[in-house]
């Protein structure tokens, strides 16, 4: 369930003093950004009074401004008086997502590790506290559609894109602090969902040794992944990450695990065998 928006403050601590202003609401083409912004964390839609209520304006001024978004095509309102982003924005997007070169790149992979599999495949890259979906492909008959959309995010740390990513990017248990510290705490999505540093620092160094990472109900109950970073440029670190999804009651993570090496040959004969090195590396923390 989504919570509605409230007005914002400034944090405990920052409150305006006698010679420190209240932060202005934003006005013009500012408002019209942030009430963007806003319509975008909030994809169950909004209410005009919402809408004013979060951007700390009047009604008047919220409805201007969701008033040129939806002359532009950028929001839209539907019979129910909820804003919504708007479609033409939607696929002005998802258009610039597919034309980006390693987008293109992967997605023959993806085509065929659906195909082989016959389970769903993506791709998404880190950004900051979480991944990014890049790219994403069904398999030729799905029965069953993942809730994952391009353009979505969910946090890495329960994800196996997230973990195939951090496990690079944490490469110490300090580093896995830092980023608990940064963007924690780690919420509990499913009953299987890692929750503390430590879990996730053990999580990720097993990972690092197996060269995947696994998503083990972490992030959807049902739903299990293999996935593993890709390296297009640089080979010590990785571009992205593809991973395979399945529904657990039909696919085990260890029949997903068992997949590897045809994973690797579609991934080589697509990419190149750099692409997916060898996961035979040491792992840095150990002697």
């Amino acid at each position: 369930m989504t919570s509605e928006p409230a007005a914002r403050t400034a944090p405990e601590g920052d409150a305006p003093g006698p010679h420190q202003p209240p932060t202005p609401a934003p006005t013009g083409a500012a408002r019209s950004l942030a009430a963007l912004r806003l319509l975008a964390e909030h994809p169950t839609g909004l209410r005009l009074g919402e809408v004013a209520a979060a951007l700390g304006t009047p009604k008047s001024s919220a409805h201007r401004s969701l008033g040129v978004l939806v002359g532009g095509g950028f929001a839209r309102q539907d019979a129910d008086g909820l804003y919504h982003l708007g479609f033409d924005l939607v696929r002005l997007v998802v258009g610039y997502q597919e034309a980006q070169p390693t987008v293109h790149a992967v997605t023959p992979v993806l085509r065929r590790l659906a195909e082989t599999t016959g389970e769903t495949a993506h791709y998404g890259t880190l950004i900051e506290g979480a991944i990014v979906y890049q790219a994403k492909v069904p398999p030729p008959r799905a029965t069953f559609q993942m809730s994952s959309v391009v353009g979505g995010s969910n946090p890495a740390y329960r994800t196996g894109i997230g973990k195939a990513l951090l496990m690079h990017a944490l490469p110490d248990r300090t580093a896995v602090d830092r980023y608990v510290a940064s963007y924690g705490p780690l919420e509990a999505r499913t009953p299987h969902t890692l929750v503390s540093a430590a879990a996730l620092h053990e999580a990720l160094s097993r990972y690092r040794r197996a060269g995947y990472a696994l998503d083990l109900e972490e992030n959807d109950l049902g739903i299990v992944c293999i996935a593993f970073p890709v390296f297009l440029g640089s080979p010590s670190r990785p571009t992205g990450a593809l991973s395979i999804s399945a529904v657990a009651s039909r696919t085990t993570a260890d029949e997903l695990v068992a997949q590897m090496p045809a994973v690797r040959r579609i991934v080589a004969e697509e990419l190149g065998p750099a692409a997916l090195p060898d996961p035979a590396v040491p792992d840095p923390e150990e002697p």
